[in-house]
């Protein structure tokens, strides 16, 4: 008699797989924050440290001004955030539901600037940027954050939208409201949720950023949490241990952030695939 064997466990051991792959670098970065610099040299490696140590953490935090970078990093992040949501929430909204002649051209020439590789973009805007006078300025870094997300969360909110009852903002027309209240006062407090969750994604975008502050701002005073880990690469030596400590620096308030709004962004955006 043959066995049948249950293969409902397979997909289970697969996806959990291919997560310990994708969590093993922060697991070996968590390891490696605790380890002290000649450990972090020694060959063969140590997986789990030997000599646990907190002085990683402590010297990381006050060799490098990491207050400071994460300072830098929430101003930038939570400044080009909320421009872009703004401007997109309308944006999006307008090509979705005031639809015009040449508006799906528009809405391909946002997509269009996308096409482009940002790496490719950075010298003309650094020489743009050099030409205004905000090189070394958040301003610079804040700039291009808009840049670099705008367009992508105008696409997303267009869709979104697009699903959201028409027959609401008719009521609402009815009732009185103006175009704009309709969008304060119907829209935005209905689709909430998918525009908070947008924003979550914005502002993890802009977190992770690097190249654009590493090239556009040289002093440390300035300088986000992305480039700040670069601050422990020496011309003689690297301390792993202490860059390692800083990334988990570096990690902690995105992650909370996530793991805070996690159920808002899968209902954001499960939910702009769905009928009301």
């Amino acid at each position: 008699m043959v066995k049948i064997v249950d293969h409902r466990a397979t997909p289970y051991v697969v996806l959990g797989l291919i997560t310990l792959f994708m969590v093993s670098p922060f697991i070996w970065m968590g390891l490696s924050a605790f380890k002290t610099h000649a450990e972090t040299f020694r060959f063969p490696p140590t997986y789990f440290p030997e000599d646990f140590t907190l002085d990683t953490m402590h010297e990381a935090w006050y060799k490098a001004p990491i207050p400071t970078y994460l300072k830098n990093s929430l101003i930038m992040c939570l400044i080009s955030t909320f421009i872009i949501v703004v401007a997109g929430t309308f944006t999006g909204y307008a090509l979705s539901q005031y639809q015009y002649k040449g508006s799906n051209i528009v809405l391909g020439l946002f997509l269009f600037t996308r096409t482009i590789p940002p790496l490719a973009l950075l010298l003309p805007y650094y020489l743009v940027l050099r030409y205004l006078g905000l090189l070394n300025t958040r301003l610079a870094v804040i700039f291009y954050l808009i840049y670099l997300s705008y367009p992508l969360v105008v696409w997303l909110l267009k869709g979104f939208f697009d699903q959201f009852p028409r027959s609401l903002i008719d009521s609402a027309v009815v009732d009185g409201c103006s175009r704009t209240s309709t969008i304060f006062r119907i829209v935005i407090p209905v689709a909430a949720t998918g525009v908070y969750a947008i924003a979550v994604v914005a502002f993890m975008w802009a977190w992770n950023e690097f190249f654009a502050p590493f090239l556009f701002i040289h002093y440390d005073e300035l300088k986000p949490i992305t480039v700040g880990l670069y601050y422990f690469v020496g011309d003689e030596y690297t301390y792993y241990n202490r860059m390692c400590a800083a990334g988990i620096y570096a990690v902690i308030p995105s992650l909370l952030f996530f793991l805070l709004a996690q159920k808002y962004i899968v209902r954001g955006l499960t939910s702009g695939a769905l009928k009301y």
